[in-house]
């Protein structure tokens, strides 16, 4: 009988210490996370097959439609990679949606979709996910076909992560933008790109022909396979896009840090936003990073992150890593290079590889297939999202979507 009672105390004073609250014990929240999802399932296994077994036999990621959306999904399974960290400290991004936001209707001259709500739109067009942050908190923020946990393809967003980090370096004294490229590599030197400065290969505006993609993702000089592009004409003189601009300009970041790109980022970008998920970044056969193309695989949240650098709720703790001069600088446009948008009547400039610079402060990078990324300071907003193009090549149109919600008055700043 002794025994009994000596095990039953023992055990209510287990269950008692147990159930004792801690003292200064981290609570959870057990609250649901406020996006949407809208049922999504992933893929089957049937078309996960079909997906390998066509790259298998040689077959291009690129057919678009459902095939190029497992791709952009599942960069890791195709493409080489190497990972960039996550933070150790993750930003908490504070959930507060609007209705007003997810009701915005949108304009009625698109291709597909004009006339519906925001969370219509998202539903029914070719759109993999949408986060929407203002003054530092998630207002809307759905996933009709991808999972929130998912790495997507960034593809040439990724060339805005190469321009921050000349910046960065650029904010220490260590590059001069005014400076030519062939100050810094002396194998450019009677070379097309001798004579052009940094801030016109920054503003996508070298003057230099295009460069075959496969020849430099398999030299083992790099720099001495650049310098035999051509010059077709004056840089700075006009918008022309190439991707040897973007090349270049990792290599310069690389030569000045004395970092692989990949740590640079690690390092001086992703552990400072505050990234949850550690991010893919492509490389070739030579071991050169694809910065240039098809990029960095991130969630949704950590590209938002990225975004929210350049804001004042990101802007405002003493660990940023856009400076005022870096933002200044991207809106101090080369005025030669002002053009008519492709997606709308105003005026634009290309700098520091954002693709369309608004008279407003406004800038925004898009990419291959309806991947975006919008950020308006004057607004605290930024809109970031990613989508795959269908079967006929027709993509989503969240670039106009997302420069109508800025100037909408959701976001104006009292």
């Amino acid at each position: 009988m002794k025994h009994i009672i000596s095990v039953l105390l023992a055990i209510f004073l287990f269950l008692a210490c147990k159930n004792e609250p801690k003292k200064n014990a981290d609570i959870i929240s057990s609250a649901s996370p406020k996006y949407e999802t809208y049922n999504y399932s992933g893929f089957t296994k049937e078309e996960v097959y079909a997906f390998h077994k066509r790259i298998y036999e040689g077959g291009n990621w690129t057919e678009y439609g459902d095939l190029e959306r497992y791709f952009y999904l599942n960069f890791s399974q195709i493409q080489k990679h190497s990972r960039i960290l996550r933070s150790n400290t993750p930003k908490i991004l504070e959930e507060t949606p609007r209705d007003d936001v997810k009701n915005f209707m949108m304009p009625t001259d698109l291709k597909k979709g004009g006339g519906l709500s925001l969370n219509d739109y998202v539903q029914q067009v070719e759109v993999n996910g949408l986060i929407i942050i203002h003054k530092g908190k998630i207002v809307f923020e759905g996933y009709p076909r991808m999972f929130p946990t998912d790495l997507h393809i960034n593809m040439v967003i990724t060339q805005v992560f190469v321009s921050t980090s000349i910046a960065i370096l650029e904010d220490r004294g260590l590059i001069d933008t005014s400076k030519t490229i062939d100050y810094y590599f002396d194998a450019l030197k009677n070379s097309g790109w001798e004579g052009v400065p940094v801030i016109d290969i920054l503003a996508m505006s070298s003057g230099i022909d295009r460069v075959p993609l496969e020849t430099y993702e398999a030299s083992f000089d790099p720099i001495k396979d650049l310098a035999t592009a051509k010059s077709v004409r004056p840089s700075g003189a006009e918008y022309q896009w190439s991707n040897a601009d973007a090349m270049l300009l990792t290599l310069l970041v690389e030569k000045i840090s004395g970092l692989t790109f990949r740590n640079f980022v690690e390092q001086e970008i992703w552990s400072r936003i505050g990234a949850e998920y550690s991010a893919l970044l492509g490389f070739n056969t030579n071991g050169t990073s694809i910065s240039y193309a098809d990029g960095m695989s991130t969630t949704l949240r950590d590209l938002a992150r990225f975004g929210l650098a350049f804001t004042p709720s990101g802007r405002k703790n003493t660990n940023s890593i856009i400076s005022d001069a870096h933002l200044f600088k991207i809106r101090d446009v080369n005025k030669n290079l002002k053009k008519k948008s492709r997606f709308s009547e105003e005026i634009i400039c290309s700098s520091y590889q954002w693709g369309e610079v608004y008279e407003d402060g406004d800038f925004y990078k898009g990419a291959h297939g309806g991947q975006g990324l919008y950020i308006s300071p004057s607004k605290d907003l930024v809109i970031a999202y990613f989508g795959t193009s269908n079967i006929n090549r027709e993509s989503n149109q969240l670039n106009v979507i997302s420069r109508q919600l800025s100037k909408s008055g959701l976001f104006d700043i009292e």
